[in-house]
């Protein structure tokens, strides 16, 4: 019996696929109908039975089913209040149970062909898949009678799935998964026997169904609304679902047979407004298809070229793009990405199913992983061994570390062990190793290249007896292109108070991962101001501003929570940890009072927004685009320009504006939406920061002149290379015009400027002076008169050196609204506060 998982699911939006790693093989688990993939379709009749697939599918065909079938569920992983209705049965059932659903039925199929249900799976994610949608996998995984399911990225499993049937071959690779919900970009590398995934990009919310409703919606219903004069004949519109319903499915047949036709003729039974079914016929060819599809191409080439500049590496360098996923089989797709100017000029390699090649891939990592087992419990006349040795590798020498346990204490000494393989190539036979007082030992093995390699383990006695052993043997697998383990998927961090977000464990870290860092509270927080607080906001996404992420949590300090006053600038140590199945923990620990405090990461909690929310959010990213537009044009911003002109090109606003539109019908529009609207004021948020370059640019010009006559009077050796050096950086800013480095370059004439005015006491002057000009705004009066009191003594006697304590002192008395007074003193790792 195998001691790895060795089961893989592509759980996909629409369809989904088991595979098996058995005998240095993986095979496709068929299921009831032979077929290699199970629709990922669910229906429930009147008494609560359900069916799942083929037969779940075909119901929206029926009038009196549809209702009752419920797909593309995956969209809606991990959203709050989202159950899906079964009116007949008269019961809901949320997208984990959905899809608990189709995990137990491939669980059956396999339980069907090997006699057992497997007692785990490794199950595959989308890339982008965020911790709230992978927490709810976990929990469907649960649901369907699974234990311990790791998850691997989707993109991440077909790469095991062509590395394993490539071994040997140093590359670089890039899998493009367009799936049926999901796209998925990831740069692989496959160097010195180890597979690794160097950079992905992707996104939850684009894949082959938004083709499909874009057919519906473009062709389809206009084709039927006129033909029959319907009225309010929209997707939107909840009075038609049933034909929509219909259209979409006929709409993916369609599309799957333009895959090998030029044209496809599609027929559907349309219910009117009086009850009436009525025939409607219609013929799509393939070039129209593909029109409809080129936003979607675009934008998944675009996340394509992002992953590979983040990976430092261009077109060029990648020896194939590795193909996955249905809509990968369209000709047109594929014509586009072999074009260098139009797609990615990448030779494409479809030697894979591309619609099992996930599940293969999954299931080829799942032989890499232990199945978790209670620990043997030793009885009488054996002995149990508990031992740690990789179950597959790319080495040929590998340690063993093992320990044998006893019904009942006893003294190891005079025991040995032998590791004995004597069918390998070559044979291996472990010197007699002695046991430690423990029972345990420590050894090296020599692994056959390319086989599994069996070792027997024999126990010796101080008599020279062989003891019975269990298990009396491990066997470990060497292969090439071995997988790398699994990856963070998405950067997590904090929202700063400045509203920027620092990542403090970066997309791709492997995982386990743990990350300490120290920051600086923006505000103090008094114990005599009981609605006092500081708040720090635990994020997950990419973006340089903190909202335009997803907020995963939250640590709160409030006063009754610690001992002391914390003044502005306290010191609080944050660390993040995640484990291999990637659950997050985050502490916060303040030295000053001796205190932890853990943020509360509630996952369960996410909801997809009101449409009226995404409609305002809608008409706010119109407004800002079209004011930007303008802007950039009176500002002459070439790289302005180049944004928008890319963002028009994928025409991202108006497919933002066909998920708000289908919002009114389903949540994961909603999410969807909500997503793209994010990801649009991502983009005007460069666009902006663009078209202040030449502003920031004389602001840098300026300030360069003011601190060469700073550097001089009060500067040293040191002081003047590093002016020299921002100079130099500046020339390089000005010609590459790039406001970030500026933006930096700013930043370190402001570091510079405080350290020269702190040198000399000016800047203890200023920050004092600014003090006693507010004391009206300081919350104790009369404590605030003492201390102006007392640094102005200070002044009078020239001792410029007992300001900063002064300083300080006053700080503690600021109110919230108050502007901090050091300016750019503050700390850029700056935590928040809210009164």
């Amino acid at each position: 019996m195998s001691d790895t998982i060795d089961f893989g699911i592509d759980l996909g939006t629409t369809n989904s696929a088991m595979a098996v790693f058995a005998d240095g093989e993986v095979t496709v688990v068929k299921n009831n109908d032979g077929w290699d993939y199970t629709p990922s379709a669910v229906w429930m009749n009147r008494a609560g039975a359900v069916w799942v697939g083929r037969r779940a599918r075909e119901r929206v065909f029926s009038a009196k089913d549809w209702p009752n079938v419920h797909l593309e569920f995956k969209q809606e992983m991990g959203l709050a209040g989202t159950a899906r209705e079964f009116p007949a049965a008269r019961v809901g059932l949320t997208p984990p149970e959905l899809s608990a659903r189709v995990l137990r039925s491939l669980r059956g199929d396999a339980e069907h062909q090997f006699g057992t249900a497997p007692a785990a799976a490794v199950i595959t994610v989308p890339a982008a898949f965020r911790l709230h949608q992978n927490e709810a996998t976990s929990a469907a995984a649960a649901l369907a009678g699974f234990g311990s399911c790791p998850l691997v990225q989707e993109p991440t499993a077909a790469a095991f799935a062509y590395g394993f049937q490539n071994a040997g071959e140093d590359a670089y690779w890039m899998v493009f998964d367009f799936g049926g919900g999901t796209f998925d970009a990831a740069v692989v590398s496959t160097y010195e026997g180890e597979l690794r995934v160097l950079d992905h990009a992707g996104d939850p919310h684009l894949g082959g169904k938004l083709i499909d409703w874009a057919i519906v919606d473009q062709v389809l219903a206009p084709a039927a609304a006129r033909e029959f004069r319907l009225d309010g004949f929209t997707r939107d519109n909840r009075a038609w679902l049933g034909n929509f319903a219909k259209l979409k499915h006929v709409a993916e047949e369609a599309k799957i047979a333009l895959s090998r036709t030029e044209t496809a003729t599609l027929d559907v039974e349309l219910e009117l407004a009086d009850g009436s079914e009525h025939n409607f016929e219609f013929t799509l060819g393939r070039d129209q298809v593909d029109r409809i599809a080129e936003p979607y191409y675009v934008n998944a080439i675009n996340l394509c070229r992002g992953a590979l500049a983040k990976a430092n590496l261009d077109t060029e360098d990648i020896d194939r793009l590795l193909l996955v996923g249905g809509a990968t089989l369209a000709p047109g797709l594929r014509a586009r990405l072999a074009d260098p100017e139009l797609g990615l000029g990448i030779e494409l390699d479809h030697s894979q199913d591309p619609t099992t090649v996930v599940a293969r891939g999954a299931a080829v990592f799942a032989s890499t992983v232990a199945l978790e087992r209670a620990p043997a419990v030793p009885v009488a006349g054996q002995f149990t061994l508990a031992a740690e040795y990789p179950r597959t590798t790319g080495l040929t020498e590998v340690a063993v570390a093992g320990r044998f346990l006893a019904p009942s204490t006893m003294d190891w000494t005079g025991y040995e062990v032998v590791l004995d393989n004597p069918a390998g190539q070559p044979p291996f036979r472990t010197p007699n190793l002695a046991l430690d007082g423990n029972g345990g030992f420590l050894t090296e093995v020599v692994l056959g290249e390319q086989t599994t390699s069996t070792f027997t383990v024999s126990l010796i006695s101080p008599a020279g007896h062989r003891e019975t052993v269990v298990p009396g043997e491990i066997s470990i697998r060497h292969w090439l292109n071995e997988p790398g383990g699994t990856v963070l998927t998405n950067s997590l961090g904090l929202g700063q108070a400045d509203g920027t977000f620092h990542a403090m464990l970066v997309k791709g870290a492997r995982l386990p991962a743990v990350a300490h860092e120290t920051f600086q509270t923006s505000v103090a927080l008094r114990r005599t101001d009981a609605d006092a607080l500081i708040r720090i906001p635990i994020v997950e996404g990419e973006r340089g501003r903190a909202d335009r992420n997803m907020r995963v949590g939250m640590i709160e300090i409030r006063p009754r929570d610690v001992r002391l006053d914390l003044p502005m600038g306290t010191d609080v140590e944050i660390t993040f940890e995640v484990d291999e199945n990637r659950r997050v923990g985050v502490i916060a620990e303040v030295p000053l009072v001796d205190e932890q405090f853990e943020a509360q990461i509630d996952l369960s909690s996410v909801h997809a927004p009101e449409v009226a929310e995404l409609e305002r959010a809608q008409a706010e990213v119109e407004a800002r685009l079209a004011e930007l537009r303008a802007d950039a044009d009176r500002a002459g911003s070439a790289a302005a320009r180049t944004r928008l002109t890319e963002l028009e090109q994928g025409r991202q606003l108006e497919l933002a504006k066909g998920e708000v539109r289908a919002a009114h019908t389903s949540a994961g529009s909603a999410a969807a939406a909500d997503q793209k609207l994010r990801e649009i004021q991502a983009v005007l948020d460069e666009v902006a920061t663009d078209v202040r370059l030449p502003a920031l640019l004389a602001e840098l010009t300026t300030a360069i002149s003011a601190l060469r006559e700073l550097v001089r009077q009060l500067g040293d050796a040191e002081d003047r290379a590093e002016l020299a050096e921002i100079e130099r950086r500046a020339e390089t800013a000005r010609g590459e015009g790039d406001p970030a480095a500026v933006e930096e370059l700013l930043s370190r004439l402001g570091d510079l400027e405080i350290l020269l005015l702190r040198r000399d006491g000016t800047l203890d002057v200023q920050v004092f002076h600014y003090f006693r000009q507010n004391e009206h705004q300081l919350t104790s009066r009369s404590r605030a008169r003492e201390l102006i009191r007392e640094g102005e003594q200070a002044i009078a006697r020239n001792d410029i050196s007992a300001l900063p304590g002064v300083n300080q002192r006053l700080r503690a008395l600021m109110p919230a609204t108050m502007p901090d007074p050091r300016g750019g003193v503050q700390s850029r790792n700056g935590l928040g506060g809210k009164r």
